[in-house]
């Protein structure tokens, strides 16, 4: 199902689950950031209600995706489009958790990045859902959007607070690449010292 002995595929395939229930815009970012740093295709789950009018609500998820995308530009890109990032929706039917799962066993992924209010709903899936997958990140609560000076410190702040489950031997390294992380951890163990 994944590449030899837990590494990541040449082209990274990330995963996150959103609800336009939920608040969800500053998690997308901040996964869409994810992908871009590690050069991964995004792959976004949702689910509709049965009883919802298919076509209007599927209207709606296009639209809210692409008001996360406006968000995104805004906050993380100041509405630079370079390096856009190559993401595919699926619209399921029903519960979400178990739309995933389902998702997962015929859609191998190197990392399901889960967010506060996907694992408030779904925390007895969380098992099922890391051993379906290459790995999985479990954002912090209450995520901020960046300000302009600590755009890199922001992203790996929240990497930091992330919970970690199974991540693919590689994942690091394939991140490194990102020039960024270096100057994080030197701020970081500077205020260590201190």
């Amino acid at each position: 199902m994944f590449p030899s002995k837990g590494g990541m595929r040449l082209k990274k395939i990330l995963l996150y689950p959103f609800s336009t229930e939920a608040s969800y815009f500053e998690n997308y970012a901040w996964v869409t950031e994810l992908a871009l740093r590690m050069n991964a295709r995004l792959q976004l789950i949702t689910t509709t209600s049965l009883s919802d009018n298919l076509s209007s609500t599927r209207d709606a998820i296009y639209d809210s995706l692409l008001q996360a995308q406006g968000y995104y530009l805004e906050h993380y890109r100041n509405g630079s489009k370079s390096n856009e990032i190559k993401s595919e929706p699926f619209i399921s039917d029903g519960d979400l958790g178990s739309a995933l799962i389902s998702h997962l066993k015929t859609n191998p992924v190197d990392v399901v990045i889960l967010d506060p209010p996907f694992l408030s709903r779904n925390y007895k899936k969380l098992s099922d859902i890391v051993d379906s997958s290459g790995g999985v990140i479990a954002l912090p609560r209450h995520p901020v959007a960046p300000n302009d000076e600590s755009r890199s410190d922001h992203f790996y702040d929240i990497l930091r607070q992330a919970e970690l489950y199974k991540l693919p031997e590689n994942f690091f390294s394939t991140l490194s690449s990102d020039r960024t992380v270096f100057n994080y951890l030197r701020k970081f163990f500077q205020k260590k010292k201190n």
